[in-house]
């Protein structure tokens, strides 16, 4: 009898854990605590299966009070909250092509891609369906495959700067008339005139590799993820301030792009949203996380675009070698 009562008891006190743990989860992703950093690295749909199934266990085996509502509860919060939804849900839209743009709306499209090449990929296969107009790289493979990528597909109308030391570049369907470089960080800021006369602020960003120690057990996790993601957060910030200082912002559109290296609820991407669009988040279709290209459950791989440029299209791609999924957007002039 004893063994029967303990029973009753467990599916109450699962319920109860999984509705804590919906609590806690709406308020640590509302609020980015920095103490709490090595939680919320976690997409919020790692929390929420694990709610899920403690109210499904308790659902199917007891048909306990109140176990269906924790159920639609954690799967409406997972709908609304997760960064994946929104995209997933705009599946029915057309997808993008491996082809030249087309046109929306009668106005001319401004292609972008961002694309890590970590594992020596080729940057010139990996585009050149696509016609790009703007091109970031990271981990770029040696300089004279960027110029061979630049006169392929520009065919003498394009330009581009790259940094052999940080591994990085831009290329661009036009003229860069002016680069600054930051001493510090893996960040590349470039001044271009378009093929069409249009002049852009374009920044290259490829920020501090996140901290992957996961054993929440030990007190030296959480406080390498506190240093790393404030280290991340100057280092984005100090990049913003060099491109309102250096680049002409907000006066000529702005295009920020390349390897985050946070996920998307992490709150650097607070820190850009005040300013400018995920254009994935905004129109993007499909899975859009980009790491690991093989299982990709993050979305580290961003293009956002400043007040004067709207997103139409945006997807991602995979790509040989790379272990980052490719992140190509689509948008027009304001």
């Amino acid at each position: 009898m004893r063994i029967r009562g303990l029973l009753r008891r467990i599916p109450p006190v699962l319920l109860l854990l999984s509705l804590s743990l919906h609590f806690f989860t709406i308020v640590l992703y509302v609020r980015l605590p920095l103490k709490l950093a090595a939680v919320t690295i976690y997409p919020v749909w790692v929390w929420g299966a694990t709610g899920l199934a403690l109210a499904s266990f308790c659902y199917i085996f007891s048909k306990a009070r109140g176990s269906l509502t924790i159920i639609l509860l954690w799967t409406f919060t997972i709908l609304i909250v997760s960064d994946e939804a929104g995209p997933l849900a705009r599946l029915a839209s057309e997808p993008m092509k491996e082809a030249a743009p087309e046109e929306h709306a009668g106005s001319q499209i401004l292609r972008v891609i961002t694309l890590n090449c970590a594992g020596f990929s080729d940057p010139l296969e990996a585009t050149r369906n696509f016609d790009p107009d703007i091109i970031f790289l990271q981990e770029i493979p040696p300089g004279y495959r960027i110029k061979r990528l630049t006169d392929t597909l520009f065919k003498g109308k394009g330009d581009y700067r790259y940094n052999r030391k940080l591994r990085f570049a831009i290329i661009v369907r036009g003229t860069i008339e002016r680069e600054f470089r930051f001493s510090k960080y893996r960040t590349q800021l470039v001044k271009a005139e378009m093929f069409d006369g249009r002049k852009l602020n374009l920044m290259n960003l490829h920020l501090l590799s996140a901290a992957t120690n996961m054993k929440l057990h030990q007190f030296d996790c959480w406080r390498e993820h506190i240093k790393n993601h404030t280290l991340r957060r100057i280092e984005l910030s100090s990049s913003l301030a060099g491109l309102r200082q250096y680049g002409s912002h907000p006066r000529f559109p702005t295009i920020v792009a390349g390897d985050f290296n946070a996920p998307a609820n992490d709150s650097v991407h607070r820190i850009m949203r005040k300013e400018f669009t995920d254009s994935f988040d905004a129109v993007g279709t499909g899975w859009g996380n980009t790491f690991h290209r093989v299982l990709p459950l993050l979305r580290i791989d961003y293009i956002y675009g400043s007040a004067k440029l709207i997103p139409v299209r945006s997807q991602t791609f995979t790509r040989h070698k790379t272990d980052h999924r490719m992140v190509v957007s689509d948008f027009i002039y304001r």
